[in-house]
């Protein structure tokens, strides 16, 4: 026997349980707003070592804490060099990073995790 529930919409109906189930998440899902254009950028693009950048981004939900990773970066909060800031209420995201003084002249990729994934985007880095 399946669960019935009754809907009043001009007139009764009964609909099973599953229908309702897959409509109200349907409806949920519609309502949440889908994030901005992944995107991840780094000012100034090349720095001294020991010196500090900006790496600003969007493209992860509202609150979501971002992980920003590099070896160059001073920091182990997700992993070994890395950062964390939080996303704003548009999915922004800024965070200041000091540059280690001992890490090797060369180009580094940047990339970031939000929302306990890759935010699938990549900024270039280059320290001398």
């Amino acid at each position: 026997m399946s669960a019935m529930i009754e809907v009043v919409a001009g007139r009764n109906r009964r609909l099973p349980v599953g229908t309702v189930v897959v409509a109200v998440a349907a409806l949920v899902l519609a309502g949440t707003p889908a994030a901005a254009t992944p995107r991840l950028s780094v000012h100034p693009a090349s720095i001294a070592r020991g010196g500090t950048v900006t790496v600003s981004g969007t493209g992860c939900r509202a609150g979501d804490v971002v992980y920003l990773i590099s070896p160059p970066f001073v920091g182990n909060a997700f992993v070994a060099h890395s950062v964390a800031t939080r996303a704003r209420s548009n999915g922004a995201f800024s965070r200041r990073v000091r540059i280690r003084a001992s890490i090797h002249a060369g180009h580094y990729l940047i990339t970031a995790r939000c929302g306990g994934g890759n935010l699938g985007v990549s900024a270039r880095l280059r320290v001398y």
